[in-house]
């Protein structure tokens, strides 16, 4: 290797430096000791008083009906929420993407939710939503109907936090947005000339080119709710009936709630496994109907 080239590596690795210790030091270690501590029994983080117990947390895991209540509420919102989540974002952008008198107002109240801290929002559903005194049941008392509990229903607190992740799906909208707006807009032209509908339009150029944004926002998305915890614990407790008990929210309450520290590390890497495998299946799935110029 020359000298210039050496020189180059050096000033490779010395750039990359702070950023390869932050890995190690906030994801590689935190990361191995989670292993380690998964076959323990220890019941607190940094506990010195613990035996190894083998798989034995993980047995237990897989038999806890909460557990296994847990996965399916995860389940739901990944497999329902979003495709319905994605979907919003999707239909914002392209009804923004008009160019009509005031749209830049428009987007930006659109993306005001998005800058408000997730607690206060919250905070805010809890108000319109609130059983008694909601603006949701008061407008629907307008109309004759009976009031309902929204967060206290089994059935609807789901839904509700869907449509919480849609108001603040601002972040996902913008990039929509900015894909819209890369659409060459001659192939377009050129299918006006064929005849073809708007509906046709969309389906046949806008989703094909924007296909790798839709890939990369339906992979945050699907992490971000395989990792839902906020929406949960806030607005319903986990509750009722364990209707909105995510995974998350089940390995806080395992860690400092029932203090069983090693069992919310076993489930920790069981969540860690379980993303990974959807995420690289997307990305499997991406090379069939991802569109890619370049053909690679």
């Amino acid at each position: 290797m020359s000298t210039s080239s050496r020189k180059d590596t050096l000033g490779f690795f010395l750039f990359i430096l702070p950023w390869m210790i932050g890995f190690c030091v906030f994801f590689l270690v935190p990361f191995g000791t989670s292993i380690f501590y998964a076959f323990t029994d220890a019941k607190l983080p940094g506990s010195t008083d613990y035996q190894f117990v083998g798989i034995s947390n993980f047995i237990e895991m897989l038999k806890s009906p909460i557990f296994t209540k847990s996965v399916f509420n995860t389940m739901y919102f990944v497999l329902l929420g979003v495709p319905i989540v994605t979907a919003g974002m999707l239909l914002l952008a392209t009804l923004l993407n008009f160019k009509v008198k005031g749209i830049a107002l428009y987007r930006t109240f659109y993306y005001l939710p998005t800058l408000v801290p997730i607690v206060a929002t919250v905070i805010i559903w809890r108000l319109v939503f609130n059983a008694e005194f909601g603006i949701l049941n008061a407008a629907l008392s307008l109309f004759g109907a009976d009031k309902i509990d929204w967060l206290g229903g089994e059935h609807t607190i789901k839904p509700v936090i869907i449509l919480l992740q849609v108001w603040i799906s601002g972040s996902g909208v913008l990039i929509f947005l900015a894909a819209l707006k890369n659409v060459p807009r001659h192939l377009y032209e050129a299918a006006e000339i064929d005849g073809a509908s708007m509906i046709r339009r969309f389906f046949s150029i806008t989703l094909p080119m924007i296909s790798s944004s839709i890939l990369f926002v339906v992979i945050i998305q699907t992490m971000y709710n395989f990792q839902m915890f906020t929406e949960a614990m806030l607005l319903s407790k986990g509750g009722p009936n364990y209707a909105s008990y995510t995974f998350v929210y089940n390995i806080y309450k395992s860690a400092f709630t029932d203090l069983k520290f090693s069992m919310a590390m076993a489930q920790s890497i069981f969540l860690f496994v379980l993303i990974a495998l959807v995420t690289t299946t997307l990305m499997k799935l991406s090379n069939r109907y991802v569109y890619n110029e370049s053909g690679n």
